[in-house]
């Protein structure tokens, strides 16, 4: 059987909406809960015994060694985190969010380099100034046009789909 000579429709590639960057969020969220913090969860259910009061329970969190381990937990989850978004968007242009939103991420300059996935994804960094992104990042996309992040833009990186012309 001979193909058809179909004309494909026109399409082109456009800022993602900001509703779906959100739900691709969401379930990005999710899987990280899901297979990353989830597990360290049985870490800390044997920290504090369940009859201490609240201000027991401070007392011993405040000790340093409990500190140093709470802090560890923390870090380790924190790097799991960067690195879940860092590979993926260096491996597929996009997560498992952005993946089922069909959306994905693009380079301003040319393709993706890695330090424009590590600018990027500096929001996942908890130390200080780093973690102050988790608020402003967010901001930035209600005030840009093209919907980018604070760190998208330092980056020049951003999120795109890709809109079919109706004819």
């Amino acid at each position: 059987m001979g193909r058809l000579n179909i004309p494909k429709g026109k399409t082109f590639v456009g800022p993602a909406l900001i509703w779906k960057r959100m739900i691709a969020f969401f379930i990005d969220i999710m899987i990280i809960m899901l297979f990353i913090l989830f597990p360290f969860r049985k870490l800390f259910q044997g920290i504090v015994p369940k009859e201490y009061s609240f201000s027991e329970a401070y007392k011993l969190l405040a000790s340093t060694s409990y500190t140093s381990y709470i802090v560890s937990i923390y870090l380790a989850s924190s790097a799991l985190t960067f690195l879940y978004f860092y590979l993926l968007e260096k491996k597929m242009s996009q997560t498992i969010g952005k993946k089922l939103m069909n959306i994905y991420v693009v380079s301003n300059i040319n393709n993706l380099k890695r330090w424009q996935l590590f600018v990027r994804n500096l929001v996942f960094v908890p130390i200080f100034p780093f973690d102050l992104l988790v608020i402003l990042d967010p901001i930035f996309m209600f005030f840009t046009k093209t919907n980018q992040r604070l760190t998208e833009i330092l980056s020049k990186t951003r999120v795109v789909a890709s809109y079919d012309l109706e004819q």
